[in-house]
């Protein structure tokens, strides 16, 4: 196999391409080559096309992908080619980032569409544990836990009687499904799409919260119960409205969103390893396991 990002590989990829596709470069191929991923940005004539090899650790994301297209097409991008490390899709228009678009009132109208997805999901549940996606859902949650400070490092007791107690409270009233982990203005395309399905996890559908809105805090600057803040989560909240009132959804997201850190820093665990800027990220974020300001880091 050859390793992702040198020119060696670009020409196996563009080869690869090629092959499937028919298509060339009609232009400069845009490389951007990370921890967890490498794209290409790809122009040809019918249209920029955009090539994706995850990172070993994060090679689930080709066959999920897949999955997610045919299961919800309107809902990512239909892949053009496949194969058992790389994605070719079509270019979906820009992100709401992009557009400079209000995140708050972005992420107020994209919330309920990905809670919709994230029900109609719950019902594959099997064939998305196929695609070898990590499981976080609440049965799996302490087992979580106990791997991140094996991998990971720091202590654990006093903290995996509280890690257990979250699983035990976040079971059954809402069935798990996909969390894409990774949920904020950046990976919502203005044609409605979610894209880049890397950090993605099965967990409690809440716990895709814990980015969403932390995401938005960081970047107005608001406090939790700030309206900017409450009002896309209350949007959310209210495609599960049938299950409980509207208060334990509060509650239960709360809880979701402090369980799901446990998933967190294993995702940078497996999508950084190597890369010397983020050395120290997955013990930072394991560290805040237990911390009441739930959205805080993330």
């Amino acid at each position: 196999m050859t390793d992702r990002g040198t020119d060696a590989w670009r020409d196996e990829v563009l080869a690869w391409v090629a092959e499937t596709t028919g298509l060339r470069p009609t232009g400069e191929v845009e490389q951007r080559h990370r921890a967890w991923s490498t794209v290409l940005r790809i122009p040809t004539a019918e249209g920029p096309l955009w090539l994706k090899e995850p990172a070993p650790g994060m090679a689930h994301e080709v066959p999920l992908h897949a999955l997610l297209a045919r299961l919800a097409p309107d809902a990512v991008a239909t892949p053009l080619a496949v194969d058992d490390r790389r994605l070719l899709l079509p270019d979906h228009g820009p992100s709401v980032r992009d557009t400079g678009a209000d995140p708050s009132v972005a992420m107020t109208a994209a919330l309920p569409r990905y809670a919709r997805l994230q029900r109609a999901l719950a019902a594959h549940l099997g064939d998305l544990r196929a695609t070898a996606v990590p499981d976080a859902t609440p049965h799996a949650l302490v087992e979580r836990f106990d791997e991140a400070v094996a991998t990971i490092g720091g202590s654990g007791d006093d903290r995996r009687a509280l890690v257990n107690g979250w699983a035990h409270d976040l079971d059954g009233t809402v069935a798990p499904t996909v969390d894409h982990q990774d949920l904020h203005v950046g990976n919502v395309l203005v044609d409605g799409r979610f894209a880049d399905w890397g950090d993605a996890v099965l967990a409690h559908p809440f716990a895709s919260l814990l980015v969403a809105l932390g995401s938005l805090r960081r970047t107005l600057r608001v406090g939790a119960d700030d309206p900017a803040i409450t009002r896309p989560r209350d949007a959310y909240l209210e495609i599960f409205a049938d299950l409980a009132p509207h208060e334990e959804l509060r509650r239960l997201a709360e809880t979701a969103c402090q369980a799901a850190v446990v998933a967190r820093a294993l995702t940078w665990r497996r999508g950084a390893a190597g890369d010397p800027r983020f050395v120290d990220t997955p013990r930072e974020v394991l560290a805040l396991v237990g911390d009441p300001d739930w959205l805080a880091g993330t």
